[in-house]
């Protein structure tokens, strides 16, 4: 497993993610978990300073996972945005 996107789903989803298949597997089965650890990320995050600014951070991660979200970005923005929404 070359790829640290794998590693880092790995740790997320809590199974091993050895290639993109299993990735956008465990990604479709369940965008929630990823989007409920990419929140906490952004709320242990320094550079993390209001809802704008977490918003940023999750573009950014959506981007650095690529294709490997493309098909679940949508649901793992709106989970996303709910708990950031309950920062107002």
């Amino acid at each position: 497993m070359t790829d640290s996107r794998h590693r880092q789903l790995s740790r997320i989803y809590q199974h091993p993610i050895e290639d993109g298949d299993d990735a956008r597997a465990a990604i479709a089965a369940d965008p929630g978990v990823l989007a409920s650890a990419l929140f906490l990320e952004a709320v242990e995050s320094d550079d993390v300073t209001s809802i704008e600014s977490a918003q940023q951070y999750l573009a950014d991660r959506i981007e650095f996972f690529g294709d490997l979200v493309s098909l679940a970005a949508e649901p793992i923005r709106a989970e996303f945005e709910t708990r950031v929404q309950a920062w107002r």
